[in-house]
């Protein structure tokens, strides 16, 4: 076992897993930024769509907590293989499945259960394959390429989807997870111990889902009563966070500007900035207060949403939604950089972290579905801010003591 490790650790073994993650990830956002324009093509309400895309988020939470166990019982090799499989046959089953709302629904649960097991397994088996010293960077190139395949995912899938047969659509999402497999000998069979311990800033991937490895509370004294307050002065960091990305999940899910416009090439234009924003803010970070990055991100992304809900559809709203992409950018890195800061253990940031994220694009459909029915597109934007602003309150609350 050992000389396979050797063998599979450094570029080939990372690429590897740049490669699965390129093609995991898309996959994943091919099925989450469609769920609901082909609930409403095929006849169901915006309500329905919302249901089911909330149902495809829960999904990925619900199995997050039993990757580990999936990875020390069957491999990080195989298990990754097995959540791999599931996401393609969740797509393919599309094929089979005439009735809609079930279609859609094994959809949702397949391609979101294999998606959960996915982000775990993958992130945590980067160390494995790193060279000693090097696993807080392969962590950010790991980060880094899966940003990059959410971003591209979503508009593509939201734009080839509109363009085919649906059977055609799922056929080439599923062709598309199961390149993934190629790489698949890269990953270790067997699980390693870590190559070291990770320090704080290199523990963490920005991806939904992705847990990084924990340091364990348990070896910390108290680590009961520390880590009770620790969560405590995580909420007022990751409430206006969770509502963030309700907000980015609700453009990507439930797309403006259809009207004078393909919806996909405004939510390419909030994606492709949000990575500018994170990239910059993780930098700023570094020389200013998180706090006041933080602040700043909030404040962008609730004027990007005021955009969304008053601009017309065209380069103001392209700007807006750049504005917007920009601000989510800000929050997630800012937010990351606090939690870190503020939980007992690496494990306590990520969980929290990462949950927060999942939760929030789970509520983008409950926000969509039924703002979008009753409300209206402008009043459901606009309504997210005014809930992003009412979230900001304990954080800046919290900034003053």
């Amino acid at each position: 076992m050992s000389r396979n490790l050797a063998v599979d650790r450094g570029p080939s073994g990372l690429l590897g897993l740049l490669w699965i993650a390129i093609w995991g990830f898309s996959g994943f956002f091919l099925s989450y930024s469609t769920m609901v324009p082909i609930a409403l093509d095929r006849g169901l309400s915006s309500v329905t769509g919302g249901t089911l895309l909330t149902v495809m988020m829960v999904s990925v939470i619900a199995v997050q907590p039993f990757a580990p166990a999936l990875r020390q019982r069957w491999g990080p090799r195989r298990a990754i293989g097995g959540a791999l499989l599931l996401m393609a046959a969740g797509h393919g089953s599309a094929l089979v499945i005439s009735h809609s709302m079930a279609s859609l629904m094994v959809t949702g649960l397949a391609v979101g259960c294999g998606f959960g097991i996915l982000v775990v397994l993958a992130t945590a088996a980067v160390p494995a394959v790193s060279r000693p010293g090097r696993a807080g960077r392969a962590l950010g190139q790991f980060g880094a390429t899966t940003s990059a395949a959410a971003a591209v995912g979503a508009p593509l899938g939201l734009w080839f989807s509109g363009v085919v047969p649906l059977e055609t659509f799922r056929l080439v999402a599923a062709a598309l997870v199961l390149l993934a497999l190629l790489t698949l000998p890269r990953v270790p069979g067997q699980v390693s111990p870590l190559p070291g311990r990770l320090p704080p800033a290199a523990a963490v991937v920005e991806v939904p889902g992705s847990a990084s490895p924990a340091e364990p509370a348990a070896a910390r004294p108290d680590a009961a009563r520390a880590s009770g307050q620790a969560w405590s002065g995580l909420v007022p960091v990751l409430l206006p966070f969770l509502v963030g990305m309700a907000a980015y999940g609700l453009v990507i899910a439930f797309g403006p500007g259809g009207a004078t416009a393909n919806p996909a090439l405004f939510i390419a234009t909030m994606q492709g900035s949000s990575v500018v924003g994170r990239w910059v803010a993780g930098s700023l970070t570094d020389r200013r207060s998180p706090a006041a990055v933080y602040s700043v991100g909030i404040a962008m992304t609730m004027a990007g949403l005021l955009a969304t809900t008053f601009a017309p559809p065209g380069w103001l709203l392209a700007g807006g939604l750049a504005v917007m992409g920009l601000g989510i950018g800000t929050v997630q890195s800012a937010s990351l950089v606090m939690a870190f800061a503020r939980a007992s253990s690496h494990g306590a940031a990520s969980v929290g972290w990462n949950m927060s994220f999942d939760i929030g694009l789970g509520l983008a459909g409950v926000f969509g579905g039924l703002g979008f029915t009753y409300l209206g597109p402008g009043a459901t934007f606009a309504g997210v801010a005014g809930l992003l602003l009412l979230a900001s309150i304990p954080l800046w609350l919290r900034r003053r003591r």
